[in-house]
């Protein structure tokens, strides 16, 4: 499993490959970084909280970069003047591809932890506007 998250001490960030659960502490404050861990997750990665802040809700979603994707819009918009629409319909096409390519990354509402290449992943619920509108008024 791969995490990457900002150190809640020192907002450091921190990017790890898991092979197996191990107590990892921040680079550079030394504090540990799976405060939370529950036994699940020790054993087998499995989400039933974050183990970085505790937080009971994660969610999962697609694992491209957003300003690549922008744009890759914004061209095909840019485009489409001079290619009667054809850019537009090639950009989409492109998209559709690159979406069915793309794996899933698990997020945490809160701190905005992310969790790679685990098999839990996919077990997580899709991303939830109410709570993540819940979790950004709690701060």
């Amino acid at each position: 499993m791969d995490f990457s998250s900002f150190c809640p001490h020192c907002q450091c960030f921190q990017e790890y490959t898991l092979p197996a659960f191990e107590e990892k502490a921040c680079q550079s404050c030394k504090n540990p970084l799976f405060p939370h861990a529950s036994d699940k997750f020790k054993e087998s990665f499995h989400f039933n909280q974050c183990p970085h802040c505790g937080a009971a809700h994660l969610y999962r979603q697609k694992d491209f970069n957003r300003k690549l994707g922008l744009i890759l819009l914004i061209l095909g918009i840019g485009m489409s003047f001079f290619t009667y629409g054809i850019s537009l319909l090639l950009v989409t096409v492109f998209d559709w591809f690159l979406y069915k390519r793309v794996g899933e990354v698990g997020c945490c509402y809160q701190c905005k932890s992310q969790f790679r290449n685990s098999p839990e992943v996919e077990k997580l619920p899709q991303f939830d506007l109410e709570l993540h509108d819940y979790y950004q008024n709690l701060s």
